[in-house]
């Protein structure tokens, strides 16, 4: 599992939620300014400070420019630049910024500039200082119930400074909800995770990889290494993702399992290597049993044909950077980066988004590419224990399934869709078929 271009450092972000006096506090960190004017094609120190107060049409419309310039600019490059607001600070300059929200304003564009800067609106996310004075940062919209009180914190270039009002904008707000409504929210929030970073990922539903997923695929990974469970994930199975992954994305999950194959993936960003403490993390290929149901997934637009039935189990896709005990005993014995390996087991972990990916059975059924869940694991229990008796039928499962997709390549799961005739009268009978639309979306 490779992403198509390079990639954007991770950017670590402590929040200060015990701040003194007040949980509205507003916090400069303070060390040696740089400026970003040369960053910014077309806009000096004038121009940026005419972009606020925005009062007018053209005022937002100079705004919206701006943070579409401020888009291009590598976060990298803005995470590094030194921080401080003093009173030689000028705008153009960098500052790191964080608070909690008082309140928010959207500013709608119309439609021929939202097309141009390729966005539909810009916020101003306004807190107030323990001193009084309200301070205004403006960055493309935050996606999630966002509430007062929320964290917020930034790498964001000051727009204008007065006695009265600082104005900033920024390329993007790292998000810290107070409450968050879901419990891998709340996991992910107390070990410092960014939630702006998944707040979206639902919109890249069913797609491949793309750069905008890194940070948040490898913060996910990251935060996996640090969070514990103790009520124990939802318990889902491949259809409850399917048919709900926009309400179940970045939620803890737990989801029964046969592992079919494990590959050792190189991490080449060294920023990635700093952030997850190695070289490399682990894709495990897996099968989750889909019991009575059969999944009739509809072809995408403009493709002819039935549509394509599976039955019996579905693929879902585990990342972890360490394998449990059991599993990486076995791994090793193959001595190689890609291992065919069965072992049921139950899975906890966070699920990401569906992602789409080329395997040998759609493109044998014509189907485009596979379109599957893909969870970062973070606790792993084996289904194989002797102790537990009951699950001897199931590890048998696991056995059986991966004898029977022995000879796939990588990246590729084989199903078996023709049954005797006896076996398709009583699934006719049992079975309620589900119908899923997933298309193929690249």
């Amino acid at each position: 599992m490779k992403f198509g271009s390079r990639w954007v450092r991770f950017a670590t972000i402590i929040v200060a939620f015990c701040l003194a006096g007040s949980s509205d506090n507003f916090q400069f960190a303070r060390s040696h300014a740089e400026n970003a004017l040369n960053l910014l094609s077309g806009f000096d120190d004038q121009r940026i400070q005419n972009c606020y107060p925005v009062t007018d049409t053209e005022s937002a419309a100079e705004m919206a420019k701006l943070l579409y310039r401020i888009k291009s600019i590598n976060e990298k490059r803005l995470q590094q630049s030194s921080l401080q607001l003093d009173s030689d600070i000028t705008p153009g300059d960098v500052v790191h910024v964080e608070g909690a929200i008082e309140s928010i304003r959207q500013y709608p564009l119309p439609d021929d500039l939202s097309e141009y800067l390729e966005m539909d609106a810009f916020q101003e996310v306004i807190i107030n200082h323990a001193s009084g004075k309200p301070f205004s940062i403006f960055a493309p919209p935050l996606a999630g119930k966002i509430a007062k009180g929320d964290m917020v914190s930034a790498d964001a270039i000051l727009v204008q400074k007065s006695d009265t009002t600082t104005a900033l904008a920024a390329k993007r707000l790292a998000w810290f909800p107070t409450n968050p409504e879901k419990q891998g929210w709340q996991m992910l929030s107390s070990v410092g995770f960014d939630l702006s970073l998944i707040s979206d990922a639902a919109s890249r539903n069913r797609r491949v990889l793309q750069a905008e997923d890194a940070d948040a695929f490898y913060g996910l990974m990251a935060a996996a290494q640090k969070v514990s469970s103790v009520n124990g994930g939802e318990r889902v199975d491949p259809v409850a993702l399917l048919t709900r992954p926009t309400e179940l994305f970045a939620q803890w999950i737990s989801i029964d399992a046969a592992v079919v194959r494990v590959t050792r993936i190189a991490i080449d960003s060294e920023s990635v290597r700093q952030q997850l403490g190695q070289d490399h993390y682990f894709q495990i290929d897996a099968s989750g049993d889909l019991g009575k149901k059969v999944l009739r997934l509809e072809r995408a637009e403009g493709e002819t044909g039935p549509a394509i039935e599976m039955s019996g189990s579905y693929p879902v896709t585990l990342v972890s950077t360490k394998l449990p005990e059991f599993l990486d005993a076995e791994f090793r014995q193959r001595n190689s980066l890609v291992a065919m390996i069965s072992h049921p087991v139950t899975v906890e972990g966070f699920f990401y988004r569906l992602w789409s990916y080329s395997n040998e059975f759609m493109t044998k059924e014509g189907g485009g590419k596979q379109v599957g869940p893909l969870i970062v694991a973070a606790d792993w229990t084996s289904r194989l224990d002797p102790t537990l008796e009951e699950e001897s039928g199931i590890a048998w499962f696991g056995y059986v399934l991966a004898a029977l997709i022995l000879g796939a390549v990588l990246g590729t799961f084989i199903w078996q869709r023709k049954n005797t005739r006896e076996d398709a009268a009583i699934r006719e009978r049992n079975r309620k078929p589900m119908t899923i639309n997933i298309p193929d979306e690249s």
